[in-house]
């Protein structure tokens, strides 16, 4: 009996240890990288797949989310998209990525944690809907967060820190415990932290690579290539790692929750 408990006991933590989250965004108008990038992952199932936006060359046309569908097809696992600037026609992206209420931000709690998709390319002022629900379910919530969104508070990359958002949204997700940001709009991979709180740029999808603009004090890592990031979970560690399409390790790190 004692055995058959370790036994089960053993199964289900390489369980915990095996489930993974996949990272990536920004590949627009290089269906043909998407594939390759897609080809590399589609074996593993993932508990969550977190698209950081910009699927679409403009996101005027049905064909665009059409050829994109069949090309993330292979993939397992729950899709989970932000919205990008190149996602244009909002209604056509909540046509193919229904989200609760009609909005084109959500929430859902995975694994007791707290995971927000937001819509950078709508408003999201302070004064806006969207801020003011992100911040009332902010304050509902004691879990640990994370937040996807498009355009990225803090950046290297040739667009760099994204229309000020880094003037209000930071100091929200310090006040209410978020661990971890994903975004993309640069492509490129980057691994800033700003007071305590990792943020992710994950932008190297397929759209056509840039080169940094101006290295942010933020930064702790910078790459131009293509990519995906792997997220893992280990108790009250998330481990978080970027691989080239060759499958070689860009950089990891770990951030407590």
């Amino acid at each position: 009996m004692k055995r058959l408990i370790l036994a089960l006991t053993i199964l289900l933590i390489g369980t915990i240890l095996s489930a993974q989250i996949l990272i990536y965004g920004d590949t627009r108008n290089h269906p043909e990288v998407h594939r390759e990038l897609i080809s590399k992952v589609q074996d593993t199932s993932y508990e969550l797949i977190l698209f950081t936006g910009d699927m679409n060359r403009k996101g005027t046309l049905q064909s665009e989310y059409d050829e994109f569908k069949e090309i993330i097809a292979p993939l397992k696992g729950r899709f989970l998209p932000a919205r990008g600037n190149h996602e244009d026609d909002l209604q056509l992206f909540k046509d193919n990525f229904p989200f609760p209420g009609g909005h084109s931000y959500q929430a859902i709690v995975h694994d007791s944690l707290h995971y927000f998709i937001l819509d950078s390319t709508s408003d999201i002022m302070p004064a806006s809907r969207q801020y003011q629900w992100l911040k009332k379910t902010m304050e509902a919530s004691t879990l640990p967060k994370i937040v996807v969104i498009h355009h990225p508070p803090f950046s290297s990359g040739a667009h760099g820190d994204a229309d000020g958002l880094a003037l209000f949204l930071p100091a929200l997700f310090k006040k209410h415990n978020v661990k971890l940001v994903f975004s993309a709009h640069d492509h490129d991979f980057e691994h800033l932290n700003y007071d305590g709180i990792d943020y992710v740029v994950s932008g190297g999808g397929g759209a056509p690579l840039r080169e940094m603009s101006k290295l942010s004090p933020h930064s702790r890592y910078f790459k131009v290539t293509h990519h995906y990031v792997i997220m893992t979970r280990a108790g009250r560690q998330l481990q978080i790692s970027a691989y080239d399409l060759s499958g070689n390790l860009l950089h990891t790190f770990q951030t407590d929750i």
